[in-house]
């Protein structure tokens, strides 16, 4: 388990909690100019970050890094509160992803949704935005 934690508090208490784990005390901006593994490697990843207070060009920087570190087929699962998708279409379209809405709750307030970000799959190399 790699976990990636800004607050240094919180990242000491991960690491007595997940001593297995690696632990990277640093903003998520960082990961653009960091290779976890050699290639990309990371079956899914898991985010609380609330996107909806980060810029659109910080958002996209994080996004493009944690896919450049996911193997294909792999997905980002992102918990965030309420009830709407916290990426804009636009910025989904320029990165190639797509949403889906896995789970939500109404017992959490606001309530709590969980959304799978993942690559979109295309046929060869037709691409139906373009046509």
């Amino acid at each position: 388990m790699t976990l990636i934690e800004s607050d240094s508090d919180f990242a000491a208490l991960l690491t007595r909690r997940f001593p297995a784990a690696r632990i990277f005390e640093m903003d998520a901006v960082g990961l653009r100019h960091l290779s976890l593994f050699h290639r990309p490697a990371i079956g899914a990843a898991v985010s609380g970050l609330p996107f909806r207070l980060i810029s659109p060009r910080r958002t996209f920087a994080i996004l493009e890094a944690v896919f450049a570190n996911l193997r294909p087929g792999a997905a980002l699962y992102q918990f965030t509160l309420g009830l709407r998708c916290p990426f804009d279409q636009s910025l989904l379209d320029r990165l190639d992803l797509g949403v889906t809405r896995v789970g939500h709750t109404f017992r959490n307030f606001p309530p709590a949704t969980v959304y799978r970000i993942a690559r979109l799959k295309t046929s060869g190399t037709y691409d139906w935005r373009i046509a």
